[in-house]
């Protein structure tokens, strides 16, 4: 007889984890509160964030390989970091036909985007971080990330200009929020490793199109039981074991293992207060923070121009998007702009909010200038994901809860990278992995 599984949360983590377990040969039921799968992947009807891949981003790659969606996730040499800088001049950071880390490198000695003087300092921190020589300060995860790069020479206008669009793209917040531990992790990871890690891709379809409805598809024929709108209201315990979940709508359910896919302020009103406050595991749920996002998803009556991946500083936007729209077979641009850390632009009326995203594009896209709008999104999540502020890695609870039953995933868990959504996948991963080794 198969082991089952109950899976809480139907988003990335709770998705990913479904269909390793599933692929496993367990009978997984998987609970979402929502209308359909997604979690926090979709808002207004469309998705949250634009979709944007990286090379380092292999948990992702590798669930849609599983799912036969990654032929739509294309790496392109002309696909690269590109920012937008005083005089509305775009610089871009080439990835040279180079082995790693020569690549970023030498992509440095050509990057107009920074003075000679930083290229030169930066050139530098990269190679003694790549050489680990000298160590790393063992502080850099109580520091944060604008302390170590003015520590370690950059200027201010060099940490405004590149380093903080950066970190606002990798991280989700300003150079003087974010650890400076994360800010090398990711760099290490995505510049300092492999080349094929620096690329990026730009897909025309959004998460729904490649990881959700096929992953919806794959579940059913692997026979789990998949169950919307069915919101759970608390998680029951006895002194050793998970011992079922009590529904919102009435009745409970029962399994042999347990995988909460929640964010970490819902699974926290799930739990019994004996349960919360009896243990440390559980009560860091309580002292993590979130970042607020605000996604403006623009469609213009003009003929695509290629993909572009655009990262800004002193404007309301942080970084945009443009690709082609896969609903109109190319016939329509689709623009999104994103903001990240800023909480007080969710108060902005739309209008306000839909001008501003105008002028910038009108600004960034040449091409662009005359498109007229079609149709808009605004999506406001004032918790969109994880903040990285110093401290917070230590805060961050393992995938394998005190109970042995019991495993939590979510970005936010501890999976040594920053809340995104590879994060969420790597979370669901190695929550199915520890349940296989279990039994």
């Amino acid at each position: 007889m198969k082991r089952n599984v109950l899976v809480i949360g139907g988003g990335a983590a709770g998705v990913t984890a479904a269909l390793r377990l599933s692929a496993g040969g367990y009978a997984v039921t998987l609970l979402e509160q929502g209308s359909e799968l997604g979690g926090r992947l979709i808002r207004a009807n469309t998705d949250a964030l634009p979709s944007i891949l990286l090379g380092c981003h292999t948990a992702t790659l590798s669930v849609l390989e599983t799912l036969g969606t990654a032929g739509h996730v294309r790496f392109s040499s002309r696909s690269n970091f590109e920012f937008l800088l005083d005089g509305d001049r775009t610089v871009r950071l080439r990835r040279p036909w180079t082995p790693a880390p020569f690549h970023t490198l030498l992509s440095l000695v050509t990057f107009r985007g920074l003075s000679f003087r930083d290229r030169w300092r930066a050139l530098t921190l990269l190679e003694r971080t790549w050489e680990g020589d000298p160590a790393l300060p063992p502080d850099l995860e109580l520091r944060t990330a604008d302390e170590w790069l003015a520590e370690s020479g950059q200027s201010e206008a060099a940490r405004a200009r590149v380093w903080n669009p950066l970190a606002r793209f990798l991280l989700g917040d300003d150079l003087t929020v974010v650890s400076a531990a994360f800010l090398i992790t990711m760099l290490v990871r995505c510049f300092l490793s492999t080349r094929r890690n620096s690329g990026v891709a730009i897909p025309t379809h959004g998460m729904r199109r490649l990881l959700l409805e096929p992953a919806r598809t794959q579940l059913n024929r692997a026979g789990a039981t998949i169950r919307l709108e069915t919101p759970v209201n608390q998680i029951r315990f006895d002194a050793q074991r998970v011992t079922g979940v009590q529904l919102r709508m009435g009745g409970a359910l029962v399994a042999d293992w347990y995988v909460a896919a929640l964010p970490h302020g819902s699974l926290s009103r799930l739990l019994p207060e004996g349960t919360l406050t009896h243990y440390s595991y559980f009560q860091q749920l309580t002292t993590l923070t979130d970042s607020p996002a605000l996604t403006v998803h623009l469609w213009l009556d003009h003929p695509p121009p290629a993909p572009r991946l655009l990262l800004q500083a002193g404007r309301t936007y942080h970084w945009m998007v443009s690709r082609a729209d896969a609903e109109t077979e190319g016939r329509r641009t689709l623009v999104s702009l994103v903001a990240t850390g800023s909480s007080d632009l969710l108060d902005r009326p739309d209008q306000q909010l839909l001008e501003s995203a105008l002028s910038e594009v009108r600004h960034a896209f040449r091409t662009l200038a005359t498109a007229r709008t079609v149709d808009y999104r605004i999506v406001r999540e004032p918790n969109a994901f994880l903040s990285m502020k110093p401290g917070t890695s230590t805060l961050r609870p393992l995938q394998q809860s005190p109970f042995p039953n019991l495993f939590l995933a979510g970005d936010w868990t501890d999976t040594g990278l920053p809340a995104t959504l590879e994060s969420a996948i790597l979370s669901g991963h190695l929550c199915a992995r520890a349940i296989a080794e279990q039994g």
